[in-house]
């Protein structure tokens, strides 16, 4: 059916822990992305699931079969890597066709099999041609066709798009999206960007320190962040961290604690010119549809969204709705 559930997993390296006492549900059929920053134990925690690696401790479960020290091979499991793991000697075609001629498949099926996976992928053209003369958008798809022809129990990316440029990016991201929907297997996804994550994950499990400090839908980790490191981590400009006293500077409210944090993200911040505001502007960052402006608060300096016609050392009053304010 395409269930993962990983149990208790712990994984050491030169005796630091990478992974500890992790624990997973990955359901049937979802696209869940796995993200987090280099080094927090998401690309290791895909290997295991790969079977690449054994862990120290924990389970590995396949539709509630354990698999947590079995091979590659007896996990049917398909997985595209970063830097694509092209064979250079082989034309397009042979590298979709090898996996299934070690499958000892009859020729017939391989051609089947082979020719709807090249014209799924918009790959008929490329068949004859090498790696080397591919972009790294035909390797990448290459490369999912790759795993795509095997019907494998679940696909597995490791930051599969950070080598592309941003408009292959953008529109490779589109293509995952609808061959997911297509083929309505079970995929995990692993990536460091915020924005792969957002329009990818049916769920999106973010990883910190070896475990996981919050799942669910995209939308749940950005509005309601389980701790500050996550609310960092989306949204762009970056959300505004306050301390209890610059929060009353801001607010003019006073702060039911002084230990707490306060967290507006920039868009949630509006600012409008006031000759009478206690703010002034520093400098604007214009970003096409929406300018954001840089105000001094205390002895930092935040970002709000710019409203109307604004310049720098313009005086300005800032405002946002309570519903919109993350307490830590």
């Amino acid at each position: 059916m395409g269930r993962i559930d990983v149990k208790n997993l712990c994984m050491e390296y030169n005796q630091k822990r990478v992974l500890d006492r992790l624990d997973l549900e990955v359901l049937h059929g979802e696209f869940l992305v796995v993200l987090g920053e280099s080094g927090c134990g998401k690309s290791t925690l895909l290997n295991l699931i790969a079977g690449l690696r054994e862990p120290f401790s924990g389970q590995i479960l396949f539709d509630q079969r354990d698999v947590t020290r079995l091979d590659v091979q007896s996990r049917n499991v398909a997985f595209v890597f970063q830097d694509y793991a092209l064979y250079p000697h082989m034309t397009v075609e042979q590298n979709i066709r090898f996996p299934l001629e070690n499958l000892k498949l009859n020729r017939r099926e391989i051609d089947h099999k082979c020719d709807g996976i090249l014209t799924r992928l918009r790959l008929n053209d490329f068949r004859n041609q090498y790696p080397n003369q591919l972009s790294g958008g035909q390797k990448q798809r290459v490369a999912i066709g790759r795993a795509m022809v095997r019907d494998p129990f679940v696909f597995l990316f490791d930051e599969p798009l950070s080598s592309l440029d941003p408009h292959l990016r953008d529109h490779l991201r589109l293509e995952l999206k609808q061959l997911h929907k297509e083929l309505k297997k079970t995929f995990i996804y692993v990536t460091h960007d915020q924005l792969s994550a957002m329009v990818l994950g049916d769920r999106v499990a973010f990883m910190d320190d070896g475990k996981i400090q919050q799942i669910g839908p995209p939308l749940q980790l950005y509005r309601s962040p389980a701790n500050i490191r996550i609310a960092r981590f989306f949204g762009f400009p970056p959300v505004n961290v306050l301390t209890a006293t610059d929060f009353e500077r801001l607010s003019g409210k006073p702060a039911p604690d002084s230990k707490m944090k306060f967290c507006i993200r920039p868009e949630n911040l509006e600012c409008r010119a006031d000759s009478k505001g206690c703010f002034e502007v520093q400098w604007i960052q214009q970003m096409g549809a929406a300018n954001f402006v840089y105000i001094s608060v205390g002895k930092q300096t935040i970002c709000g969204l710019g409203k109307g016609s604004l310049h720098k050392n313009q005086k300005v009053s800032c405002n946002f709705k309570s519903e919109n304010l993350m307490i830590f």
